[in-house]
C-alpha cells in the first residue's frame, strides 16, 4: 500500500499514522468514553499496539498546532462488483472513513474538518467514486458528523452489532458519491476561482 501524503486543512494537519503514534494515541484510546464507540474494545497498551500496527496504512493522525487531537480511518478499498465483470472497474473505487477524537479536544469541529479534508482528497485526488462511514446508531456525535458532511443515511440496522457493555445494538451506515461531493462544493469552488 502506498503511503498517504499529509493533508492540510484550515486548522489541521492530517498525516499518516506511524508506530511512534501508538503511545500518544493510547492516552485517549483507553478512555471509556472513547472505547465505548470504537469497533474494538481494547483494554491495554499491548492490545492497542497490536491493533494499531495492523492499521498502519489506513490510519491518519489529526494534529492541531502540533498536538495529536485524534485519528481517522482512511481506507481505500474495492467496490463490490458482479462476478464476471471487469475487476479494474471496482478497484479502489471506495473509501471508508472513521474518526476517533480525544475527548479533551471534542466539540471543536476537528472530526468534521478532518473528514471533509479526507473526502476532498479521496474524491478530488484519488478519484474514488464513493465514500462510506459506519457507526453504532446511539453514537450521536458520529451521526451528526456524517450528516454535517452531507452524507446520506443508507441504512439503519436493528440490533445487528454486539457491544461489550450494551449487548445487541443498532447500527447506521452513511454514504456519498463523488458527484454529490462535487455538487455540494461547486459553489465554493466557483467563488474561489471567480475572484
Amino acid at each position: 500500500m502506498k503511503t498517504r501524503p499529509a493533508i492540510r486543512t484550515e486548522r489541521l494537519l492530517l498525516r499518516p499514522f506511524s508506530l511512534a503514534d501508538i503511545e500518544p494515541t493510547w492516552r485517549y484510546r483507553q478512555l471509556d468514553e472513547v472505547v465505548t464507540w470504537t469497533g474494538s474494545w481494547i483494554t491495554s497498551l499491548d492490545e492497542w499496539s497490536e491493533r494499531a500496527t495492523s492499521l498502519v496504512g489506513t490510519l491518519m493522525i489529526i494534529e492541531h498546532d502540533g498536538d495529536i487531537v485524534g485519528d481517522m480511518k482512511y481506507a481505500q478499498q474495492d467496490g463490490w462488483g458482479q462476478g464476471g465483470t471487469d475487476p479494474e472497474a471496482v478497484r479502489g473505487a471506495e473509501v471508508e472513513l472513521g474518526w476517533t477524537i480525544d475527548p479533551a479536544h471534542a466539540g471543536r469541529g476537528y472530526a468534521t474538518e478532518a473528514a471533509r479534508g479526507l473526502l476532498g482528497h479521496a474524491f478530488d485526488t484519488l478519484g474514488v467514486r464513493r465514500a462510506v462511514a459506519y457507526a453504532f446508531a446511539d453514537n450521536a456525535p458520529s451521526v451528526r458528523i456524517m450528516e454535517k458532511l452531507g452524507m446520506r443515511r443508507e441504512f439503519f440496522t436493528k440490533e445487528d452489532s454486539f457491544h461489550k457493555t450494551r449487548g445487541w445494538i443498532d447500527g447506521v451506515g452513511y454514504g456519498m458519491l463523488a458527484r454529490e461531493w462535487r455538487e455540494q462544493h461547486a459553489e465554493s469552488r466557483s467563488g474561489a476561482s471567480g475572484g
